[in-house]
Parts: C-alpha cells; sequence; structure tokens
C-alpha cells in the first residue's frame, strides 16, 4: 500500500485524476481501490489546506488553486523521471517514457525504423511518436524531442544537428521521354509541374543556387497535394516535374527509375535538428536516443556531432 506521506504518489494521484477526469480511471493507472484514491485526494487537500478539485456526479473538474498545483505537480513529476531516467543509465537497461514529434514523411521513412531499433535495443522504454506537419511546442504538448527541418535561429530551444534536409527537382524518364529536359531555372514555366499546396504560399517559390546566380521561381502546375507521399507518387507516374526530399528518392535516383532536373543548380534547403527544452538538456534518456539517431543516420560523424 501506497504511504499517504509519499508526495510523489500524490502528485501522480492528482495528475492522473486530473488526465482522466474521473477518480476510478485514476485510481486504475495507480493500482489503488476509487476509495483510497478518493481519501488520499482529501489528505492531500488537508495537508494543503485548499480545495484541489471540484466533485460532481459526473464531473470532476479543478479549483484555480488544482490548476496551479496540476501544472507544477506536472513539473516535478517530469524533473522526478528524468532523475530516475539518468539513474537508470547507469544500469544495464534503460528505461522511462520518450515523448517526441517529426515531420510526417520524415518520420515514417527515416525515424520509424530507428525508433524500431532502438525500442529492440531498449525494450523497457515507453516511445510515444507523433508525426504531423503542424509545429509543437515542447513545453504546451509535453513532448522531449520536436525533430525539425528549421533555420535554427528561429528556434527557442537547445537543437542537435541530424542531418541535412535536401531537396533536388525530378521527373521520370518517361515524362523526359515525351518533353525535353529543362537546361535553365526558366525552362520549368514551360513544363507540367506538380507542386506543394497549403496555407503557406511560400511551398509555391523555390531558389536554384549555382556558382554565379541565385534564381527564385513560383512553380504553377496543374497538379497540387498538400502531401509529399503523393507527389511523390505522381512525378513516378510520369506526370511532371516536383521538388522532392533527396531521402525520398534517393533510391529510384541510383537505379535510374527517377532523375535529377538540372543538376548544375541546387535547392535552397534547411537541416533537421533535434529540439528540446533547456530543463532537459541533462537527460540521459533524451541525449542517448539523439545520439542513436544519429549515428544510425550518419555512423561515420556521430562522435563529432556528440555535446562536449
Amino acid at each position: 500500500m501506497k504511504n499517504k506521506l509519499d508526495t510523489i504518489y500524490l502528485m501522480k494521484l492528482f495528475a492522473a485524476i486530473v488526465h482522466h477526469g474521473s477518480f476510478a480511471a485514476a485510481a486504475r493507472q495507480l493500482s489503488v481501490t476509487p476509495s483510497k484514491a478518493s481519501k488520499d485526494i482529501q489528505y492531500l487537500e488537508s495537508l494543503l489546506d485548499t480545495r484541489l478539485l471540484q466533485r460532481s456526479t459526473r464531473h470532476v473538474t479543478t479549483t484555480d488553486a488544482g490548476e496551479l498545483f496540476y501544472h507544477k505537480s506536472r513539473e516535478i513529476l517530469e524533473l522526478n523521471d528524468e532523475l530516475l531516467d539518468s539513474l537508470s543509465s547507469q544500469k544495464t537497461q534503460l528505461s522511462g517514457e520518450l515523448r517526441l514529434t517529426a515531420p510526417e514523411l520524415w518520420g515514417e521513412r527515416i525515424l520509424t525504423p530507428i525508433i524500431l531499433a532502438f525500442k529492440q535495443c531498449h525494450p523497457d522504454v515507453r516511445i510515444k511518436a507523433s508525426f504531423s506537419n503542424e509545429t509543437s511546442d515542447l513545453h504546451r504538448d509535453k513532448l522531449h524531442i520536436a525533430f525539425r527541418s528549421t533555420q535554427i535561429t528561429n528556434e527557442p530551444y537547445l537543437a542537435r544537428l541530424i542531418m541535412a534536409d535536401e531537396s533536388l527537382l525530378c521527373a521520370s524518364p518517361d515524362y523526359l521521354s515525351r518533353h525535353a529536359a529543362p537546361e535553365n531555372p526558366e525552362a520549368l514555366t514551360r513544363h507540367e509541374m506538380i507542386t506543394l499546396t497549403g496555407r503557406d504560399k511560400a511551398f509555391d517559390r523555390i531558389k536554384l543556387l549555382n556558382a554565379n546566380q541565385k534564381v527564385e521561381i513560383q512553380l504553377d502546375g496543374e497538379l497540387s497535394f498538400n502531401n509529399k507521399n503523393a507527389i511523390y507518387q505522381a512525378v513516378k507516374a510520369g506526370l511532371g516535374i516536383a521538388v522532392l526530399p533527396k531521402y525520398l528518392v534517393e533510391a529510384e535516383l541510383h537505379r535510374g527509375e527517377l532523375v535529377t532536373i538540372l543538376p548544375d543548380y541546387r535547392l535552397a534547403s534547411s537541416n533537421f535538428y533535434a529540439l528540446y527544452s533547456h530543463r532537459r538538456k541533462d537527460s540521459a534518456l533524451i541525449n542517448l536516443f539523439i545520439d542513436f539517431v544519429i549515428a544510425q543516420i550518419t555512423p561515420a560523424t556521430a562522435d563529432a556531432n556528440s555535446p562536449s
């Protein structure tokens, strides 16, 4: 039986009740009876000399004091987890929970196999991965790591370089058998372009660079998707030219199933970083996972990217 004087237990219980909105669900999570959970919260409220929860027959809601206690408890519980995680890293078996996010396509193609390999090495680590193209807030969304293609100067977090986010202009041999390959950036306006559409109109513009010039082109086409995988399928079907991530098309380029357009130019690009907050910088689990990702993607440069 849990000791009522165990403050960490009381915080976990209170946080679980707020999260689930139910004493019964919180009790199940912590393997106690609902009656014990109720008595322990009464004890906590008497200890703090303040009401934390408003109870009704259907709902449990926090008071203003309860809301403050909930958020501060979450911070303390996460710090406690990090302490235990740091201690466990000295043992053979790593444990703890890792919550992370990444862009959809990169997460599916690059990060998922790495997560699976990490899980096989560390079966006691709980991993919750969310792949979305929406920008996440690490604090608001209670995330440990956000993998993001970004210009790092705009980010308020600590960052570790993962890999370059290079893109290429690509077409299929079938498309090029019917249309002469463009010899300069301006010639793209005479081709069937497959574009990325979305709320950000910057998706329609690309910057092409070579030794002598920088050209900015507006891409217009009869076919647009808000999904890079759909664009990839359309390019392979011979329907036009598109900008695609290098990591997605590298194998097809090597096999000759796709062709690089304007190979003397490169597209302006960003880098993928692992972003994490300052208060997570000493987390053994976070640092070991990022090290693992870097080692899987760039084995030869893993040591160079490790924090000093």
